[in-house]
């Protein structure tokens, strides 16, 4: 399991601070990955003019998720960022949210 922290949430809060919290879940694993910009700021990925500049700021982020071992979860909780993911790497997602729901038995 990864942590992707979304460039809003970086300003507002500490990353490694879910870093921390999710180590303490049962049975996870987890890293916290040293990325940037996942290139969709909102809707800008989505415009026409813009997704090719958007897959290209995306590229680093990308390549480090292809990177990791065959069913790694992706943990990232911007709804740009997700869809961003989604769109170009073939790995499960989950929102922070839904990770801890998980881990407290509430599917």
């Amino acid at each position: 399991m990864v942590i992707h922290a979304h460039c809003h949430a970086k300003v507002l809060a500490e990353p490694a601070r879910w870093e921390w919290l999710v180590q303490r879940l049962p049975e996870r694993k987890v890293t916290l990955l040293d990325t940037g910009c996942c290139g969709m700021a909102g809707a800008f990925g989505a415009l026409e003019s813009k997704y090719e500049l958007s897959v290209q700021v995306a590229k680093p982020l990308i390549d480090r998720i292809r990177n990791q071992p065959f069913g790694t979860t992706v943990v990232a909780s911007g709804t740009s960022c997700r869809q961003q993911i989604r769109h170009l790497a073939p790995v499960r997602i989950q929102h922070m949210a839904e990770l801890l729901a998980d881990a407290l038995g509430g599917h």
